[in-house]
């Protein structure tokens, strides 16, 4: 019964919620556009990423997560422009987004400064008819709600050079809202459930082989509260990485990313949960496979994020 009643309420809560949800990943730092339209074109090639995620496995209704971006820089590297793919599912609720993005890039002597927007629409709906109620009469969940087609936008900056990154960005700003009278979600643009980011990381020389690079991310809602993720990975002949993240009231993850080639990623991470529901559930697992077309890399000039 608790499982039930656990699944039941994520799922009223997210059709019902105000705020547009922000589909989470560990592995984020290389999925970037997903957190940043200033990420487009940052890779100084064609990247292609895709991530795969399944969270809490065990946990009936958990969130499934596909996510695909690819991007690349213009116009002799001035511009960056990017698309991203979504498929977000939570219990009987299911969202799925196409954005694109625009990246404008300044060059300073040692980094580069990049300001991004990104638009796009995404497709919401909700199988209520799927949830097993203990009354057969409920009107509540007696019709799925009709698919809706609906704008959002994002914005953001982005500094980097070879060893440093800062990011600041707002993923969305257009809330989706479910009106049950109407059978249908409602937009509208409400400060209080902006979702600021800011991101930020250091790559230090350990030796001739090996490297730390800690990093953070923290996220903001008003109506909710602040929630960080700390991260370490440690990177050895720029081939293996691994590392280890804290996701303050949510998970500890682990994380290692294999480099057969210099523009052939693959990532796997796992977050054990640490918080109310962890009882209920096995962890999450992530996959990521990265790969950089026609890339072009100097052997003492590798990329960390």
């Amino acid at each position: 019964m608790v499982k039930w009643t656990l699944t039941i309420l994520c799922a009223v809560v997210l059709a019902t919620a105000n705020a547009q949800h922000t589909p989470l990943t560990s592995q984020y730092l290389f999925n970037g556009l997903l957190i940043n339209p200033a990420y487009a074109g940052s890779r100084d090639a064609l990247a292609a990423n895709l991530t795969w995620r399944n969270q809490w496995v065990g946990f009936e209704g958990a969130p499934k997560t596909q996510v695909l971006s690819v991007h690349a820089p213009l116009n002799r590297r001035k511009m960056g422009l990017g698309v991203l793919l979504y498929n977000d599912q939570i219990g009987v609720s299911r969202e799925t987004g196409v954005f694109l993005n625009y990246a404008y890039r300044i060059k300073f002597r040692k980094g580069k400064l990049s300001f991004g927007l990104g638009g796009g629409i995404t497709l919401l709906k909700a199988q209520w008819t799927d949830v097993r109620t203990t009354r057969s009469d409920d009107a509540s969940f007696g019709q799925d709600t009709r698919s809706s087609l609906k704008p959002n936008f994002s914005a953001g900056a982005f500094y980097y050079k070879k060893k440093f990154f800062m990011g600041a960005s707002v993923p969305f700003f257009i809330s989706h809202r479910y009106n049950p009278a109407r059978n249908s979600y409602t937009v509208s643009n409400d400060v209080r459930q902006y979702q600021p980011m800011i991101t930020g990381g250091y790559v230090f020389d350990l030796n001739k082989k090996m490297k730390l690079k800690p990093s953070a991310m923290l996220r903001y809602q008003m109506s909710a509260a602040v929630q960080g993720d700390l991260s370490v990975n440690l990177i050895f002949s720029d081939k293996v990485w691994l590392g280890a993240s804290y996701r303050s009231g949510d998970a500890v993850v682990g994380m290692l990313e294999v480099l057969p080639k210099p523009q052939l990623r693959f990532g796997y991470s796992y977050d054990l949960g640490i918080s109310d529901i962890t009882p209920y559930h096995s962890g999450t697992h992530e996959v990521m496979v990265q790969y950089e077309f026609g890339y072009r890399i100097k052997i003492r000039d590798p990329r960390y994020f």
